[in-house]
């Protein structure tokens, strides 16, 4: 009984130091505060930004292209596992806060060196044959007196929080892929239409040039002017079909098809998306909660915080209580008596007195990865509010770019029709009325990309807020 005091002495001072506690060694992490204005620089409502802003183009098309990308994308996919990865990681950093514990069974048959250290053959009852059996439960607890397990839980569960963060960041990027890859597909269509009426009318002038040059009535010049014109415009049209082609491919490769898949669907020639061009930025200062790259590079921080903390822990003690159990004999038979009961049962003690500096090196590392972590975050701060801001601007500047190309568009619309009236009243020749189509065509060209670069913009501006992974919902467990 006197034998076992010293141990039972230790065993409470460990316990009672375990169970009082010290508080976690290492900086706490707080959120840093960075003052944001509510206002945005440029003109944008207030109002909260729509989750699913893709179903404000208002085409079932494009809205189905975007679900098949959530769910197919190779991208996305990819994101899913690296979460699913660094959830379990997290899950295996909780399981060193329990009791560790396993079961062994062994056994082995020996032959010692008669001319070894021990003298075998001189040793009555000792011979060189040597067998053991031995079967038993061994378990240990690591006390985390320092907080060094409590700071790798909380780097863990923020590594597993920016994981979640970098796969709604994936959310955000494919949609807003399949977004302009769709209106690029359109714009590539529209863009076709419209080089094969110029063309055609182009090679309408070009025939009655040739015509008058027959009657001595134009000259060969005029006509070569013609001729290049009208073929440099049907040079296009092929031009026009590729990036249609390419579109199509590109959105078959987002949503996780080959290129094959939706080929024939996606060339029947369709109108452009007709948007709702009104935008809810929200606040300003909400930018920084929505938007994942922001919010990532906040869960980076705090688990770089928290690595200090670890570092930190590695200059302490370590204390352990070890226990075992089993049953060791030399014969089979002989495993089930009493006198081949074994066990034992106790502290354990580990601190690196010298190191050679490492340890000391090592926080000093964390303490620099941390304020890395840090600069990356403001960089992320101001990233975003730039973004956003650059965005806006653009948007709202493509919307007056697309008032001007339409109310061309119209103009020239009208110049057709007062053309088709003067050439049915016999005031005006037919060259008159062919160019006048003509710079219709050349404005409703110009229309047409204007378009386009409003709705590319506005794509833009709702993956610059961060909208999108809102609806998609939390990842995979």
């Amino acid at each position: 009984m006197k034998r076992q005091r010293p141990v039972k002495i230790a065993l409470a001072a460990v316990l009672a130091a375990g169970l009082a506690g010290c508080a976690a060694v290492g900086p706490d992490y707080r959120r840093p505060e960075i003052a944001v204005g509510e206002s945005w620089v440029g003109q944008a409502s207030g109002e909260a930004v729509d989750g699913a802003w893709w179903r404000k183009f208002n085409d079932p098309l494009l809205t189905e292209l975007v679900e098949a990308a959530i769910a197919g994308n190779k991208d996305m996919a990819e994101a899913g596992a690296r979460l699913r990865e660094a959830r379990a990681n997290r899950d295996a950093v909780h399981g060193r806060e329990l009791p560790q514990a396993g079961v062994s069974a062994i056994a082995t048959e020996s032959r010692l060196s008669e001319n070894g250290q021990l003298p075998v053959g001189k040793v009555p009852g000792l011979g060189r044959g040597l067998s053991i059996y031995d079967a038993g439960f061994d378990s240990s607890w690591e006390i985390d007196l320092w907080g060094g397990t409590r700071r790798a839980i909380e780097s863990a569960e923020a590594r597993a929080e920016a994981a979640e963060e970098a796969r709604r960041g994936t959310v955000i990027q494919v949609v807003a892929e399949v977004v302009r890859s769709y209106i690029d597909l359109r714009a590539a269509q529209a863009l076709r239409a419209n080089a094969v009426v110029e063309a055609r009318g182009q090679g309408d002038i070009a025939r009655l040039v040739g015509e008058r040059l027959r009657v001595g009535a134009a000259s060969r010049a005029d006509f070569l002017r013609a001729e290049t014109q009208a073929r440099s415009t049907a040079a296009t049209i092929p031009a026009h079909e590729s990036d249609e082609a390419a579109a199509a491919f590109r959105l078959a490769l987002l949503v996780g098809q080959p290129p094959e898949a939706l080929h024939e669907r996606l060339r029947r020639v369709a109108p452009m998306p007709a948007a709702s061009l009104d935008v809810a930025a929200g606040l300003r200062s909400d930018l920084l909660r929505r938007r994942p790259d922001v919010r990532l590079a906040e869960r980076g921080l705090a688990a770089a915080t928290a690595d200090v903390g670890v570092a930190t822990a590695e200059l302490f003690p370590r204390f352990s209580l070890i226990g075992g159990i089993g049953l060791q004999a030399r014969e089979p038979g002989d495993l089930l008596s009493d006198s081949s009961l074994r066990f034992q049962f106790g502290p354990s003690l580990r601190w690196p007195i010298f190191s050679g500096g490492r340890i000391r090196a090592q926080i000093r590392a964390a303490d620099a990865r941390a304020e890395a972590a840090t600069a990356r975050y403001e960089r992320a701060v101001l990233t975003a509010l730039a973004d956003s801001e650059t965005s806006i601007n653009r948007y709202a500047s493509a919307g007056l770019v697309g008032v001007e190309r339409a109310a061309a568009r119209d103009a020239a619309a009208e110049a057709v029709e007062l053309a088709r009236r003067r050439y049915a009243a016999g005031e005006e020749d037919l060259t008159a009325l062919l160019q006048a189509q003509l710079a219709y065509s050349a404005a409703d060209r110009l229309h047409v990309l204007a378009q386009a670069a409003r709705l590319q913009q506005l794509a833009a501006l709702y993956k610059a807020l961060g909208g999108g992974w809102e609806a998609v919902g939390n990842g995979p467990a």
